[in-house]
């Protein structure tokens, strides 16, 4: 249990008392016969003024980014970030285009919006589900979160992709600017 403790980086809680590290523990006090509470205290980040958190602009380069599904949920009790962030706006889908605008060691700070990624895509850019309807792999989003039919209701082809040409444009149309914890970002890649 001290090695996988030693990785954490926030504060710590133990026995009601606070520490900055988990590296000034003395686990030698810590007994086996005795119970005792250990609790791991996230940082508090507050970007505003503070010396130790620096913000950076970031590159102008457009990146596609995938996040966490929390992300994509307002606050709750438990965790209160939107909230406190990003005025309880959500993200709305966790696959997005757009640009970093500036980041401090934990978070960034992006403009995002919704967009088709390739002909097909294999997992729906809202929820993250895998799409196995191949309708529903040309919209970029399953028949649940996109809104649309799971069969072709399509006669030829040309309708078809005239249909996603429009998804399309009201996809781009989505978006969305705001903060974003680093370890929520599951990918990031050029475009």
């Amino acid at each position: 249990m001290k090695t996988l403790l030693e990785t954490w980086k926030g504060t710590v809680e133990y026995d009601g008392k606070q520490y900055d590290s988990i590296k000034n523990v003395k686990f030698a006090e810590i007994s086996q016969d005795k119970p005792f509470s250990i609790v791991l205290l996230p940082k508090q980040e507050k970007l505003e003024n503070s010396p130790k958190k620096r913000v950076t602009e970031a590159s102008n380069g457009e990146v596609v980014i995938k996040v966490k599904a929390y992300m994509t949920k307002k606050s709750s009790p438990e965790f209160d970030f939107m909230a406190k962030w990003n005025n309880d706006n959500p993200m709305p889908l966790r696959t997005m285009v757009g640009k970093r605008i500036k980041e401090t060691p934990g978070m960034v700070y992006m403009e995002l919006h919704g967009d088709i990624l390739s002909e097909k895509t294999l997992h729906c850019m809202k929820c993250g589900k895998k799409i196995t309807n191949p309708v529903s792999q040309y919209f970029g989003m399953g028949p649940e979160c996109g809104g649309h039919n799971y069969t072709n209701p399509f006669e030829t082809e040309e309708q078809l992709r005239q249909a996603v040409g429009e998804y399309k444009q009201k996809l781009q149309n989505v978006k969305w600017e705001g903060w974003i914890i680093k370890s929520a970002i599951l990918e990031e890649v050029e475009r």
